[in-house]
This record gives C-alpha cells, sequence and structure tokens, in this order.
C-alpha cells in the first residue's frame, strides 16, 4: 500500500511539471516589441524612437521593472493611460 501511494505521488508531480513547464517557458516570449508597437499604431499614435525605446524596454523580460518602464516612457510622451497599458502588457 505504502508503495502505490508514493509510486501516486510520483506519477502526480511529474503531470503536474509536464503541464505547468510550457506555461513557465512561453511566459515571457507570449509578446514583444512589436505587438507593443503595432497596438499604439493601431490606437492611431505615429511609431518612432521613442515608442520604439520604450517597447523594447517593455519587452526585456530580464529586467524586474519592464512593464513600468515601459508605461512611463510611453506617458511621458503623451500616450493616453489605456493606451500605454495595453501596450506595455503586450510587450
Amino acid at each position: 500500500m505504502e508503495m502505490k501511494m508514493k509510486r501516486a505521488g510520483g506519477v502526480l508531480a511529474a503531470v503536474f511539471a509536464a503541464a505547468a513547464l510550457p506555461i513557465v517557458v512561453a511566459s515571457p516570449a507570449s509578446a514583444d516589441q512589436g505587438d507593443c508597437q503595432y497596438s499604439l499604431h493601431e490606437a492611431g499614435y505615429v511609431i518612432g524612437p521613442k515608442v520604439e525605446a520604450a517597447c523594447k524596454f517593455g519587452a526585456d523580460y530580464t529586467n524586474v521593472g519592464a512593464w513600468q518602464g515601459c508605461y512611463l516612457g510611453l506617458a511621458n510622451i503623451g500616450v493616453r493611460s489605456e493606451d500605454a497599458i495595453t501596450a506595455c502588457s503586450m510587450a
């Protein structure tokens, strides 16, 4: 009985790990700088160097403050809050 419980626990852990791995690995690559810029383009903004820089900063998933930096960069050049939130969430 004890052997079956250990085996069941091991199988359950393996199933959980297999299910969680694609989510963990895919998260940073789910969107990028281009999605951020395209969102702003669709909202009617001109895409220039400052937008590109903010979106590039937001797409840097290794930077803990990437989203905030993206948002502030866009807000400082006059992008409406709702549009900046959407764009930076896509970066």
